[in-house]
């Protein structure tokens, strides 16, 4: 057989769902991430000897960036360095991670104290999301996996985040997510909801008496950031049963602990007092008393 109809080996099929470039800017941020600081900024030169890139190729990259916001060049020529921009980028996803691991040993002692599974939740699309959950060693529990979401209206994390917003806030809310009767004993009017997140206020706690899922009880407390916007909330959930004898016990708790992890993420400056939503605060306490469990 003569070599030009020689049969070629099969040439490995690329994926065509890779965008290369992609690779190599990510690359270069990570570089800058490792190098750099908003103080410190890296010569091209230095850049372009430790990528395995063609200098072009790397220059094109930086000068792409820097255009984008996201690099600045320094006063001195050629030298660049991570700009604001990429820290408001991925400044969330860093209180996101600070957040959580400020909160964890506040959960283990939790838990440790009081046996039953502990929550911290955010807020997210007018839905509560689990972030992070310690379960309780009973053989019985209650306990939710991170990323499950469940509704605002009638759990006790969902509750501590809505008696912090203003009132336009809340109704927007509760227009994407109708209040859907999870068990007998759930909130299904508005008006009701309302005057139950005035004494959640009030209170700085939350209560979901057998209101998400029968038999369930939870206690919330909210976490706020310096301003006094709820960020997040602790809660501590478990069967009715072993749950009601000592709900005083862990409110008092949960609000403390839920107050020491605000301070914790905030130690710099003084946490504010979250201001009154601009919503209603009526005095009709017995209207909500059977949900808040007083």
């Amino acid at each position: 057989m003569s070599k030009k109809h020689a049969k070629q080996p099969k040439r490995i099929q690329e994926d065509k769902n890779y965008i290369e470039v992609m690779g190599k800017i990510f690359k270069v941020l990570e570089y800058f991430i490792e190098n750099s600081s908003k103080q410190k900024s890296v010569a091209f030169s230095e850049i372009s000897k430790e990528l395995p890139f063609a200098r072009t190729t790397t220059h094109r990259i930086l000068y792409s960036l820097e255009k984008l916001g996201y690099l600045e060049k320094d006063e001195e020529k050629s030298h660049y360095r991570l700009a604001v921009k990429f820290f408001e980028l991925t400044g969330p996803a860093v209180h996101f991670r600070r957040l959580q691991a400020v909160a964890k040993t506040v959960m283990q002692n939790l838990l440790l104290q009081f046996g039953e599974t502990v929550n911290l939740g955010i807020l997210d699309d007018g839905q509560v999301t689990y972030i992070e959950v310690l379960q309780s060693p009973s053989a019985l529990r209650i306990a939710a996996v991170p990323g499950e979401r469940n509704p605002v209206h009638c759990t006790a994390l969902g509750k501590t985040f809505l008696a912090y917003l203003p009132e336009s806030e809340v109704l927007a809310i509760l227009d994407q997510n109708p209040l859907i009767r999870m068990t007998p004993k759930t909130i299904t009017q508005r008006k009701h909801l309302m005057e139950h997140l005035a004494l959640v206020r009030e209170k700085a706690i939350a209560l979901d008496l057998e209101e998400n899922l029968t038999g369930v009880v939870c206690v919330a407390a909210p976490i706020f950031d310096q301003s006094g916007r709820a960020i997040a909330s602790l809660s501590i959930s478990g069967p009715a049963t072993r749950m009601k004898p000592k709900l005083s016990q862990i409110q008092e708790e949960l609000r403390n602990a839920a107050t020491a992890t605000s301070r914790m993420l905030s130690p710099s400056s003084p946490r504010k007092e979250p201001a009154p939503s601009q919503s209603r605060t009526p005095e009709r306490s017995a209207a909500v008393g059977s949900s808040e469990g007083s």
